[in-house]
């Protein structure tokens, strides 16, 4: 257990011996916390083809720009230049840039003599070298608005006379995609600060590993990382922002006082700063320790799209109405295709014979999972009316009810809906829903791909659906009666 009032001997040794490793990524990572709108500028030269080029990289956080910006004079008008793998630069103050995949969007010639040349990455890595050919062994983030989804708090606040910091010493892991990932808490602590501000403070972040034994591509950490923040995102039903995010290589270290430190290579990505809608944590889909202990990889490369789909609910506060109501469809259409019946009609047929045919009200069941569109011979594919009711029905165990019992024609209005306004024809205009029975719509949807991606993530959440569905009922009868 660590007090705050901690030894500053060895506060002072701790930065000391870190100083060197974090200055490589202090002016990447830092700008990752910090003043989210303001444009920062990176000054140095850059080998573009050959040549050596003065210019700037242009950084804006708040909205995910990062632009190289170069200049120089020329004899002859420059052909043009198309896209680049990587472009390596030397910044002023030492560190080495690596902007990779970068895309040429001007070249420009003044008075046959300046040449004005400005490319934009998918990101940039600063390091102490260059690294269009290096890989690592792990990719550290720390990102804003997890920790509580976590559970894994280090600030021990159960006597109020003394607040303490107690580290967790066995934090979670998962193996997934054949790596280790691992939750923990990240704390920056003002208070340790010498000299020691007025005004302090302590941050506490959620940080998450990924770690493996062999060494990878760049890009095979990125992809889990996106992955594992969709996850998150799903789960908090909000944003998540990355203030700070480095890789390791276990061949790449240096030792100071006999410990062994990583050089890191910090990573600044054109994700843009999003805002935070603070979801009540009541309202949350699932807790990191809701997660089922063995390997979810193949479940969650299948859920990609799905959660994508799903965060235009929070993502795009200007979204209109109509385009997240078709996202949100779209995800339930994509999440029973990849997760039922392989998406084959025959394999859908035949699992409702087997689940509802020595049931006495198999007819009325077949007419919302069988219906003539759907057993017409020329439909080979499963139509959204019946992935609807399908998901609707679910366990049969009612959840849903009120939505194919009572009222066996929602899954065709939602249809109806969906064509209308993908395609506004005029045949579904009247059968289209509007304005609030557009959002009621959305928030059903809403409910049931949260519930059926819970379920085959192995965590079940009927009674807060259960729940959600009460609350809406009990609203709608109150308007009635106004």
């Amino acid at each position: 257990m660590v007090q705050l009032n901690a030894n500053p001997f060895l506060v002072i040794l701790e930065r000391v011996l870190h100083y060197q490793n974090d200055n490589i990524v202090k002016n990447g990572a830092d700008l990752m916390r910090n003043d989210y709108n303001r444009d920062m500028h990176y000054v140095g030269e850059f080998e573009v083809e050959g040549d050596i080029i003065s210019g700037e990289i242009i950084y804006n956080k708040g909205n995910g720009v990062i632009l190289l910006n170069l200049n120089r004079e020329v004899d002859t008008i420059v052909s043009a230049i198309g896209k680049k793998n990587y472009i390596i630069g030397k910044l002023n103050y030492g560190q080495t840039v690596t902007l990779f995949h970068t895309r040429c969007i001007r070249n420009h010639t003044q008075n046959f003599r300046l040449q004005n040349l400005q490319f934009i990455p998918e990101y940039m890595i600063l390091g102490k070298e260059s690294v269009e050919n290096k890989q690592f062994n792990k990719l550290v983030c720390i990102i804003e608005n997890g920790m509580h989804w976590s559970g894994l708090t280090s600030i021990d606040t159960h006597d109020y006379r003394s607040i303490k910091l107690t580290p967790h010493e066995d934090n979670p892991s998962y193996q997934w995609y054949g790596a280790t990932i691992r939750f923990s808490s990240y704390l920056k602590n003002g208070l340790l600060k010498i000299p020691k501000d007025e005004v302090s403070e302590i941050v506490e972040r959620l940080q998450i590993e990924i770690e493996t034994e062999d060494k990878h591509e760049i890009e095979y950490f990125l992809k889990i990382r996106d992955k594992i923040l969709a996850m998150i995102s799903f789960a908090i039903k909000d944003n998540i922002n990355i203030e700070e995010q480095y890789f390791n290589c276990y061949d790449d270290f240096y030792k100071n006082h006999e410990m062994i430190r990583y050089y890191k290579y910090g990573i600044i990505t054109k994700e843009p700063y999003r805002d935070l809608f603070n979801t009540h944590h009541f309202q949350y889909n699932f807790f990191r320790e809701q997660i089922p202990s063995e390997d979810i990889s193949e479940k969650l490369e299948k859920l990609v799209p799905v959660f994508n789909l799903y965060m235009s609910l929070i993502k795009y506060n200007d979204m209109p109405t109509e385009m997240i109501f078709l996202n949100i469809v779209q995800a339930i259409e994509t999440f029973h295709s990849r997760f039922f019946y392989n998406d084959k009609k025959k394999n859908y047929v035949k699992s409702v014979q087997e689940r509802f045919g020595s049931k006495n009200n198999f007819d009325s069941i077949k007419k919302l999972l069988l219906n003539d569109t759907q057993m017409d011979e020329n439909c080979n594919y499963i139509i959204l009316v019946s992935r609807l009711n399908d998901l609707f029905i679910g366990k049969y165990d009612g959840l849903f009810y009120e939505f194919y019992g009572d009222d066996p024609l929602y899954a065709q209005t939602i249809a109806d809906t969906r064509h209308y306004y993908t395609h506004y024809g005029k045949s579904k205009e009247s059968k289209a829903l509007k304005g609030d029975d557009l959002v009621d719509a959305i928030y059903i949807l809403r409910w049931l791909l949260e519930y059926n991606v819970c379920l085959v993530l192995g965590i079940d959440i009927r009674q807060r659906i259960q729940s959600y569905l009460q609350t809406y009922f009990d609203q709608k009868k109150l308007d009635e009666k106004k």
